[in-house]
């Protein structure tokens, strides 16, 4: 929705915000999705890389060192659906300006506790991947 553009009619803004709310769930239930893969993905590279001697040293090595772009892609894939999600909140927010709703206005939030999913979200992938580091080099092959 634009502020400088032409008035638009009740149907079309109401339109936009059934298709602005879906959008909000896609991407609120995406990352959820996003993070059940990871874990899929984390625990087969974790296990070949952390299986001492059921693989082949070279396998193990190249495990442990496929954690980190593994993390750096889910990450981006958390970051990218986070900004969809901020954007399209964004959006529906104006348009329940413009249509007199309060689904998402009236919905009050507080800015200490608990802490948005972004941030927690950089901590956890953060943490992750200073314990990944700390395995590769503690854990022997």
């Amino acid at each position: 929705m634009t502020e400088q553009g032409p008035l638009r009619s009740e149907e079309s803004l109401r339109h936009e915000y059934s298709e602005i709310t879906q959008n909000i769930r896609h991407y609120s239930n995406l990352r959820f999705a996003i993070f059940t893969i990871f874990f899929a993905v984390m625990g087969g590279v974790g296990f070949v890389a952390f299986s001492a001697g059921q693989f082949d040293v070279h396998a193990a090595l190249v495990a442990r060192f496929s954690g980190f772009p593994v993390i750096a892609l889910f990450w981006l894939y958390q970051e990218r659906a986070g900004l969809r999600d901020a954007h399209y909140q964004r959006v529906a927010l104006q348009l329940e300006r413009a249509l007199n709703y309060t689904q998402y206005t009236s919905f009050g939030t507080s800015q200490r506790f608990p802490p948005k999913a972004g941030s927690t979200n950089r901590v956890f992938f953060a943490i992750l991947t200073i314990a990944w580091l700390y395995a590769i080099f503690t854990v022997p092959l």
